[in-house]
């Protein structure tokens, strides 16, 4: 029975099962041998390729589950509405295989879950995990509702509606009450969230008829705080890391640059998509959407150089060095190339010259990920990491798993606007 269900999918999809099984096998090898047996990570580099790839970078491309849901349900541009559910979709499951990879990562991951009941409120990484399980349970009731529309829960979707926001006030009031450890604070916020739910309800202040304000907004706090506290945890290690890349903003080019991200990996998700499944993308709201991809790409390359003027670390970018050429390799594909692409009004408007500059700001900014985690980190006592082949054959496994289940929920749910999902 498997093996006929096997022979009927497509040579992608047979090389995507046999990827992922594969990788699987290295994942199970890795929980029973341990960590030393498939990396070569060590005291001196606990953190590595996996840090840099599967979270830091895995993270920021999931950004556009937050930014598009902000731009349509909070800002009111609804035409680019039919990009909110594809953007939804790839962040729960950038998030689910990031938690996957933790799992990978972490020495004991099974005592995960302590962090929901030992509170270090002053602690960056702390407030990453709170912060990752909020938003993630956020995307995972945005994305519901297409199951409910799926196999026509009506009843289901209406309770969604009543009680989803109630369940965003506890959260945000608990995340509150986790962060300050004040009571008072908490109390506060609580108030403020049910006044403002009760407004809505009585008609008073507007309410998005598709997805409640308070379970956008949540989504788009949770995603700001830990994009940008994702930054701060490399503030911690300023002996270690090299001058191009550490600095006191970091934080904020870390959430600048996962923001400046979700457009360009919107449009990527879209066209490539639009490819392997057939279906035809909005190329006008693409175009439209880049053009403010030379905005943020102008802004980002002058805080680059402007940080790097003020710290007086210009001269690290003339060294012939590894660090060096990486950090040049990072602004000229991930930032200036594109950057002259967007700003050719035949590229922006064409679909392999969408393609190409939208794929270059990807690669750029996992490019600038695993230059903070991997290239910048220098620690003099250690023979310089570089990752074992099993580290990256998990992640292309991990990687593998996420393009499947893509592939499903693009198939058998009406994620794409006007799509008509099978009957059963």
């Amino acid at each position: 029975m498997v093996r006929k269900e096997f022979s009927k999918l497509t040579t992608g999809m047979k090389v995507l099962w046999i990827i992922a099984i594969a990788g699987a096998i290295v994942m199970v090898y890795r929980w029973v041998f341990g960590l030393g047996a498939v990396t070569n990570l060590s005291d001196g580099y606990p953190w590595g390729w996996w840090i840099g790839f599967d979270i830091l970078a895995g993270i920021a491309l999931a950004s556009g589950g937050f930014v598009m849901a902000g731009t349509v349900h909070l800002l009111g541009r609804e035409k680019y509405h039919v990009f909110v559910r594809p953007a939804i979709l790839t962040a729960l499951l950038g998030y689910l295989l990031f938690i996957f990879g933790l799992m990978v990562d972490l020495g004991r991951p099974w005592n995960l879950y302590v962090a929901i009941y030992s509170w270090h409120h002053e602690s960056p990484m702390f407030e990453v995990a709170w912060c990752v399980m909020m938003y993630t349970t956020v995307l995972i009731l945005e994305f519901v509702p297409l199951v409910f529309e799926r196999y026509s829960l009506t009843k289901l979707h209406n309770l969604w509606r009543r009680f989803v926001p109630w369940v965003i006030v506890i959260m945000v009031s608990m995340f509150t009450l986790a962060m300050t450890y004040s009571f008072w604070w908490m109390l506060i916020v609580f108030v403020i969230l049910v006044t403002w739910e009760v407004l809505m309800m009585a008609g008073i202040m507007p309410r998005d008829k598709q997805m409640p304000i308070l379970l956008i907004m949540a989504g788009v706090i949770f995603s700001t705080m830990h994009q940008s506290s994702l930054g701060s945890i490399f503030l911690l290690s300023e002996q270690f890391i090299h001058p191009l890349w550490y600095t006191p903003i970091l934080p904020l080019l870390f959430l600048f640059s996962a923001i400046m991200v979700a457009p360009a990996m919107v449009t990527f998700e879209s066209l490539l998509s639009g490819r392997v499944l057939k279906h035809t993308p909005k190329l006008d709201l693409l175009s439209d959407l880049s053009r403010w991809m030379p905005y943020f790409l102008v802004i980002y390359l002058l805080a680059k150089l402007g940080d790097l003027m003020v710290r007086g670390a210009v001269s690290h970018t003339l060294s012939f060095n590894t660090q060096a050429i990486s950090w040049w390799l990072e602004m000229l594909i991930g930032v200036i190339t594109p950057l002259v692409l967007y700003l050719t009004p035949k590229i922006r408007t064409s679909r392999s010259g969408l393609l190409w500059s939208s794929s270059l700001v990807v690669i750029g900014l996992i490019w600038n990920r695993l230059n903070v985690a991997v290239v910048g980190m220098i620690v003099a006592e250690w023979e310089t990491y570089f990752p074992f082949w099993a580290e990256i054959f998990i992640t292309i496994g991990i990687f593998a798993i996420g393009l499947i289940a893509f592939r499903w929920a693009m198939d058998n749910l009406p994620i794409m606007e006007h799509h008509e999902a099978p009957s059963t």
